[in-house]
Order: C-alpha cells, then structure tokens, then sequence
C-alpha cells in the first residue's frame, strides 16, 4: 500500500540544491503538520521532480523567475516522450499543464509565506483554461469485454473472483484509485450491504458509506470464499504473496486487462461511467454528491461532460406545448 515509506521512494528530488532542501521541507509540513493525503503529496512531488529535470539550472529561489517558469512550460509543451509501445509523443494537454502550474503554485506560495521567495512568479503567468469535452465514461460494450476477458484469460479461480470484483467495486461504486487499494475486509458488511470509504483515504477527509449492487454483492461473496485464508487486512489482495495490491501492481493490472480485453481505459473511467448511470436513472443530483464524496455540487456536475447527446433523448422527448 502507499505508506510513509512509499511516500520516501518517491522523494527523488536534488535536495542537495537550495531549492531541493526547501521542498523537501515543504513535503514534511505537508505529511506531519498539516496531514495531506499521500495521493496529494504524490502529486506535489511527481511535478517537483518533473520541474527539476527539465530545469535543472534552478537551484535556489533566486532564480524562480517568470521568464524560467514560462521556460519550463515551454520546454514541456516541445518534448518527446515514449509512450505506449515505442509511440513518440510531443507535448502534452492543457489539463496536464494546468496540474503542473496549480501543484508548483501551491509550493511558490508556500515559499513566499516562510519569506524564501519575494512573489510567486507563477502570479503573471495565467493558468491555461481547459475545456473538458472529451467522453470518459466506459460504453455497457466495453464492461461486457472486460468482464469477458477476466473469464477468459484467469488462471486460477482466485484471480478470477478478485479481478471480477476488482470491477464491480469501481463500477458500482465510483471509487477513487486512493480509496479503493485502501479498502480493507473490515470496511465490507455483506449483512448491511454497505461499503465504508474511510475518512483518511478519502480526498474529501470524509467518511461515506456506500450501499452494495446486488451483483458486486454476489462477486464479494464468492471472492471472500476463495481469500480466507489470507491474512492481510486490505479486501484486494496481490497476487504476489499475501498483501494487498499496491499502485505499481494496480498500474500492471489494468494495461493486463486493457490488452486482453481490448479496451483501452484509465481507472478514474469507471468513475465517470458510475456518475453518469446514476444520473441516467434520475437520481437526485445532491445524492450522486454524496455517493461520490463531493464537497460541493460544482465538482459533480462536472462529470456531466461524460454524458452524451443521444443520451438525453427521451428528456427531449418530456417536453409537451
């Protein structure tokens, strides 16, 4: 799981230079004082270490200018990257952009709360805007091929009840990646078919409760049955030994399916996919909030972008003069 000592490994920061000792010391107020989840420090620490090399001349706050900021997201838009299968790649979205400029501000401010920077040189660059118009919702054909390839292409039993239920989870219950490696046997209750998201794991901070679908219900009791006798305490565990799965291995899991199923699919679709069958069934949008552990409404509505024209046809149809 991600542990305090996950959270080390990925500290591959210079902290030799000026500006790497200060980071890191923003990472430790980060985890111990003001307690942020490890996902968010992951990220600060994923964009700090991203910064660092593609502006490896920055070793100290003096050099914390607007000119080298836009430079580093100059530098970021022109690059090659590998990816996928020996694909190169130049550049990247306004969305990933707009990450890396938030997350480095959050740093730069803290810079110039503890008096090490005079003024946040990110304050005359403008954030870029991002519109999100892209579907990421996974189609009722792409969940038939996934279930279908798990069936197919298991090797044992166990593998097969785990990765069914893996599936259920995020579709019938639209966890984030934190909360669901997170989820542990003791937050399971088959009797009152409730799921606890439990506070620390959560990014609200907050715990929910979420009510079991008769099918995940069905796939949990057959999965308990094949895991009795492991003994870690995380609900999903590796198929490496006896512990639960961790990001790496979640990370293996789903190019695993995606290649053996077909279907090309990030984690968070699932997610998208569980708030749009909510709202498709007319579900109250403030209870779609509360099963997604919003804060606020805006951040709910915002996965309306999954759904589609066709989609609202017979709302269209409601309309009598």
């Amino acid at each position: 799981m991600y542990d305090k000592t996950n959270l080390q490994q990925d500290k591959n920061i210079n902290i030799q230079s000026k500006l790497g000792k200060l980071f890191d010391e923003f990472i430790n107020e980060c985890q111990f004082a003001t307690c942020l989840r490890p996902e968010t420090i992951r990220g600060y620490i994923a964009v700090f270490n991203l910064f660092s090399k593609l502006m490896p001349e920055i070793i100290s706050t003096d050099e914390l200018t607007t000119e080298m900021l836009n430079t580093f997201f100059k530098r970021i838009k022109t690059r090659s990257r590998i990816v996928g299968r020996n694909t190169v790649k130049i550049g990247v979205k306004s969305s990933t952009i707009k990450t890396q400029y938030s997350k480095l501000t959050v740093f730069f401010d803290w810079l110039c709360k503890k008096a090490y920077l005079v003024k946040n040189p990110l304050k005359d660059i403008k954030a870029p805007q991002v519109n999100y118009d892209d579907f990421r919702r996974l189609e009722d054909e792409d969940i038939n091929k996934i279930y279908s390839a798990i069936v197919r292409c298991s090797t044992n039993s166990m593998l097969l009840r785990r990765d069914t239920v893996m599936v259920s989870l995020l579709l019938f219950c639209g966890l984030r990646k934190g909360e669901f490696i997170s989820i542990q046997v003791k937050d399971i209750d088959i009797d009152k078919k409730e799921i606890i998201v439990r506070g620390e794991t959560s990014k609200s901070k907050r715990k929910r409760v979420l009510k079991i679908h008769p099918t995940l219900l069905m796939h949990l009791k057959d999965y308990f049955k094949e895991r009795r006798n492991f003994k870690t305490e995380y609900l999903i565990v590796s198929n490496r030994g006896d512990s639960g799965l961790t990001r790496e291995g979640l990370k293996h899991w789903v190019k695993s399916i995606s290649d053996k199923s077909g279907v090309k699919f990030h984690l968070h679709e699932f997610r998208h996919t569980f708030a749009c069958k909510l709202a498709e069934a007319d579900v109250n949008i403030f209870k779609i909030q509360k099963m997604m552990g919003h804060q606020n409404i805006t951040m709910t509505m915002k996965y309306s972008r999954s759904l589609q024209t066709d989609d609202m046809e017979q709302d269209i149809s409601k309309i009598y003069i």
